[in-house]
């Protein structure tokens, strides 16, 4: 099994979450996660996650604290997924899936990215699914997420 490391940014603009949607090629299934990727060699954390949000979402993210940590077992591709999940402090830019490399697998998979409420999460499937609930109870009290392990899923 293959391990990876994951960055995502964790973008909040009027009380919603932006998200990009992504839908596998030949299932169809849809899913929707925070803008994020696969650690290259050498870089950091907040690099990956920085350019990962960019790429996919054509924003420009500061980034402050680490909120959740997951492991996702990715069993179609024999992945181990390490994934780390940063809060932004400050974007700048509106959300397109202009910046996408074409010859890049992520343009197979990403249709769409936007900010959304929580009212508009319901329904869809997204992942980690905390950013359904608990996240919008922590950011609706005035408190910041506070770190969290979020255990190791399967799928």
């Amino acid at each position: 099994m293959e391990h990876r490391i994951r960055a995502s940014a964790i973008v909040v603009k009027d009380n919603r979450l932006l998200l990009v949607k992504h839908q596998h090629p030949v299932t169809g299934f849809e899913w929707w996660v925070p803008p994020g990727g696969r650690l290259e060699d050498g870089e950091t954390i907040y690099e990956c996650a920085k350019l990962e949000t960019y790429e996919e979402t054509g924003l420009t993210v500061e980034l402050g604290e680490i909120i959740y940590l997951r492991e996702f077992i990715d069993l179609e591709n024999a992945r181990h997924n390490l994934e780390i999940f940063i809060l932004a402090s400050a974007f700048e830019g509106e959300p397109a899936i202009t910046h996408l490399i074409p010859e890049d697998l992520d343009a197979a998979y990403i249709k769409e990215v936007r900010f959304l409420s929580q009212q508009e999460m319901k329904g869809l499937t997204v992942f980690p699914e905390i950013l359904k609930d608990v996240f919008w109870q922590d950011l609706n009290s005035g408190r910041k997420p506070k770190f969290k392990y979020l255990g190791q899923q399967k799928g």
